[in-house]
């Protein structure tokens, strides 16, 4: 067994892995499952050893290099959420154990399972977030970039939002495919932030680029005019706070518009 604690006390650690053996995750991801005790999150693994969907990292050499980086990026005011040490089967081929976490907080920007559940509500309540919300949520992408840190787009759980705290960063686990040698460019971070800092308004229609965030005709239909009217109302303004933010960060109106080639955002002409 391999156990490694960077910010949490090793005896702390092996009692809220204890605890996860007598109590049901509130989360089910593709390859964990997520425990919560007051401030921690525990999240029962596969996959320890692989970064990045294709990256072996047998000896967590990588692993343990992000997490001194978020380490480093959450003392310098930046709001990810980092991984505070791992406990990992090292015999497991996969790389089976436990990762432990502080509990994000706020609540899921929107739940994959159950977005359209929830859009109105969790559309207004964004829609009501400072600009300077907005400013660090693009910073944060543009740094995490920089660093070579991959930010998962594709999940909306994949942000947490509180009224207090603002955007937060969870699911930091692997690098960007520049760091592991699987491109030779690195990308413009600022350009990338100018394709996926939309993403708290990104419903849309046609987009090749984050398919899961689509309002097909059925969504659309089952909201009704009015529910409809004040989606387009609050998704707008979220549009307009992450433009202002995207422009106080260092994004060009050029990179925007090589975004908008692709973007198609719902409710914005």
């Amino acid at each position: 067994m391999i156990e490694k604690y960077f910010a949490i006390a090793p005896e702390k650690a092996r009692e809220l892995i204890e605890k996860t053996k007598k109590q049901k995750p509130v989360k089910h991801g593709i390859d964990s499952h997520v425990y919560v005790f007051d401030e921690y999150a525990v999240l029962a693994a596969r996959n320890l050893k692989l970064r990045n969907i294709a990256t072996q990292d047998d000896d967590l050499a990588y692993l343990d290099e992000l997490i001194q980086t978020l380490l480093e990026l959450r003392e310098q005011g930046v709001s990810v959420v980092p991984i505070l040490g791992y406990r990992v089967d090292k015999d497991d081929e996969d790389g089976t154990g436990y990762v432990l976490q502080p509990r994000a907080k706020g609540s899921e920007m929107y739940d994959d399972e159950n977005v359209y559940e929830t859009i109105l509500l969790k559309t207004a309540r964004i829609a009501a977030a400072p600009q300077a919300h907005f400013n660090k949520f693009i910073s944060g992408i543009i740094v995490l970039f920089d660093n070579d840190i991959l930010i998962d787009f594709y999940g909306k759980s994949n942000f947490f939002y509180d009224d207090d705290a603002g955007f937060q960063f969870i699911d930091l686990k692997a690098h960007t495919d520049y760091k592991y040698g699987l491109t030779e460019q690195k990308f413009d971070s600022t350009l990338l932030a100018a394709y996926y800092g939309f993403a708290p308004c990104h419903f849309a229609a046609g987009t090749k680029l984050l398919p899961h965030f689509a309002m097909d005709e059925t969504a659309v239909a089952a909201l009704g005019e009015t529910a409809l009217a004040q989606l387009i109302h609050d998704n707008k303004a979220i549009y307009d706070k992450c433009k202002t933010a995207l422009l106080r960060n260092g994004v060009t109106e050029e990179q925007m518009r090589q975004a908008f080639e692709i973007l198609k955002i719902f409710g914005i002409d």
